[in-house]
């Protein structure tokens, strides 16, 4: 607990100047409430026991003055911890998202969306009541608590005594009960974000929901990881609730034997009535205050639990840290020595098995084969997005793996098959390649991708908002955006990812019109699995179970009949002459 609170604190720091004004007001706050019995006292034993008519107003006054006291100074205090908690869990939040945005891709493969963003939401939320409104209650609570002591003790030292006998056995059940409610929160935090991945994965896949028409099934997934979290929470109020009512019936008991002993204690006049009268008050005070701590208490608790979920993943490192080496200029060749590479979810899976090729500068290599085979995985190793179990990728004659990540990233582009899109603007979408770039050059790439005449007949042009993940876009209009976004980038390698493989024939031919422009020049690596798509191409490989079965041209590799090339050609060629049939 004691490394949490050290991360809590280091986390607080930046905000020192207002928390430390917010513990000065906090300060004057407690004071003005300890004020109170005192002045009650005063009232009893100087003016209303002697009947002294003339000090009744300044003593009400006085009263009245510090309430407005206690009133400014709660405010203040009140809005300096606040404000302060506001700014310190939103820049906990950029943290945990720069963070998270900076682990390796083997990161997300065993962390599900859902659960990173109940990190972000939920756990954060916690932290920010624990670090604001909660730190500020719990102070001054702890504050009065002190102070009240402090003036019951010097009021009547032995019933203070026998009242802190009473107590102690409370301070040791609440020791116990944090643990319990640490323990209960870590795993109510845990069923949020179940919850929350299983509400993540059916919006972004509602076209798959509706389509097999299991909403109901869904809901009832949703409502039932809803139902375990309720159920953590349940028990972590359950479990507060019981330990608020010992907390009132040890306070009710411990006022009670006060009133009685100190009664005795007026009767005999070893005290006065205002001196039971303010110790009484302060007894409340204390009482009031001790019993607000065993909530405050739980809530810390909850905070701690949610804590080690978020410097979870502050703490974590990226396996592939982005330092390395940064070449002056590239010529784009390739090359892969005694590649083997299994998926860090998967260990007992090779999926690359000692592969070894090479790519030219400028050529168009294309890999084929059947699914499953290892074809997307090698598009994956190029800009280390996972690196290789054994061997060496070489660019240029450099290891890749000695390479800086980032720079390794900015010399390649990407279009994949279904190209991911921000939910913003067309042309935000095209700047994306190149964050700096002018409208000249926005308008050039778009020309260049086939994209400006559909850009232009839209009513707002670049302005169109194209919806979340584009989906106010068709598949090729979308494609011929990623292929701008690629040209702005002026990538010197390209990964061509089934580019073209959703598309129909009419927006097929605009897209592999612009994948021609954009291939001119750069060393062109295509996965592909419609081989019409890839006669063209310099060097054909084709990939299959982990390995380089065939290579060659697509000319060279007909001539192979006992190939997987021509088999999977064939089938291709059978599968389109009855789909003619049938139309």
């Amino acid at each position: 607990m004691q490394s949490t609170f050290s991360r809590l604190l280091s986390v607080a720091r930046p905000e020192k100047k207002p928390l430390l004004w917010g513990l000065f007001f906090l300060l004057i706050s407690s004071l003005s409430a300890l004020a109170f019995p005192q002045i009650i006292r005063w009232l009893v034993d100087s003016v209303l026991t002697p009947k002294r008519n003339d000090l009744l107003l300044p003593v009400v006054a006085a009263l009245f003055a510090a309430s407005v006291l206690q009133a400014l100074a709660a405010a203040i205090r009140y809005f300096l911890f606040t404000f302060s908690g506001e700014r310190i869990v939103l820049k906990l939040r950029q943290r945990l998202f720069e963070k998270v945005l900076s682990q390796e891709v083997a990161f997300f493969d065993f962390n599900r969306t859902g659960d990173l963003m109940s990190r972000l939401s939920s756990d954060c939320t916690t932290l920010q009541n624990t670090v604001s409104v909660n730190v500020s209650q719990g102070l001054r609570n702890i504050g009065q608590v002190i102070g009240g002591l402090g003036f019951m003790f010097y009021t009547s030292w032995k019933l203070s005594a026998l009242m802190l006998l009473l107590i102690l056995p409370v301070g040791i059940a609440a020791a116990l009960f944090g643990r319990k409610i640490r323990s209960i929160a870590q795993n109510f935090q845990a069923a949020l974000a179940e919850a929350s991945i299983v509400a993540e994965e059916s919006i972004s896949g509602i076209r798959t929901v509706k389509s097999f028409v299991q909403e109901n099934r869904e809901s009832s997934r949703y409502q039932n990881s809803l139902q375990q979290a309720l159920t953590m929470a349940k028990a972590r109020i359950a479990s507060i609730s019981q330990f608020m009512m010992v907390l009132m019936i040890v306070g009710f008991a411990a006022i009670c034997f006060v009133l009685w002993f100190g009664g005795q204690q007026v009767l005999s006049a070893e005290i006065s009535v205002g001196d039971l009268t303010q110790f009484m008050l302060y007894l409340m005070l204390v009482a009031i205050q001790v019993g607000s701590l065993g909530s405050l208490w739980g809530d810390l608790m909850a905070g701690i639990g949610a804590s080690k979920r978020v410097f979870e993943i502050l703490e974590r490192d990226s396996s592939t840290l982005d330092q390395g080496m940064t070449l002056a200029q590239i010529s784009g060749h390739l090359r892969f020595e005694q590649v083997s590479f299994h998926y860090p979810a998967r260990p007992e899976v090779e999926v690359l098995k000692k592969i070894q090729f090479e790519i030219l500068p400028g050529q168009a290599v294309a890999l084929v084969g059947p699914s499953g085979g290892g074809k997307t995985t090698i598009g994956s190793l190029l800009p280390r997005f996972y690196e290789p179990t054994s061997g060496e990728i070489y660019l240029d004659h450099s290891k890749l793996s000695e390479l800086k990540p980032s720079w390794l990233r900015e010399q390649i582009g990407i279009v994949s098959q279904e190209p991911v899109l921000i939910s913003s603007t067309i042309e935000e979408n095209i700047r994306y390649g190149k964050p700096k770039s002018s409208l000249a050059e926005l308008e050039e790439a778009a020309r260049a991708a086939n994209a400006w005449d559909f850009i232009m007949s839209f009513p707002e042009k670049m302005q169109t908002r194209v919806g979340e993940k584009g989906i106010q876009l068709s598949g090729g209009q979308k494609q011929r955006i990623a292929i701008a976004r690629a040209l702005l980038k002026n990538p010197k390698i390209l990964i061509l990812d089934e580019a073209t493989s959703n598309l129909d024939t009419a927006s097929e031919k605009l897209v592999q019109e612009a994948l021609q422009r954009l291939m001119r020049g750069r060393t062109t690596l295509v996965i592909a699995h419609r081989l019409a798509s890839i006669q063209n191409a310099d060097v054909i490989f084709v990939v299959h179970d982990g390995q380089i079965v065939q290579k060659g041209t697509h000319q060279e590799l007909l001539l192979q009949t006992d190939g997987i090339y021509f088999q999977l050609l064939q089938k291709q060629f059978q599968t389109l002459s009855a789909v003619e049939d049938q139309s």
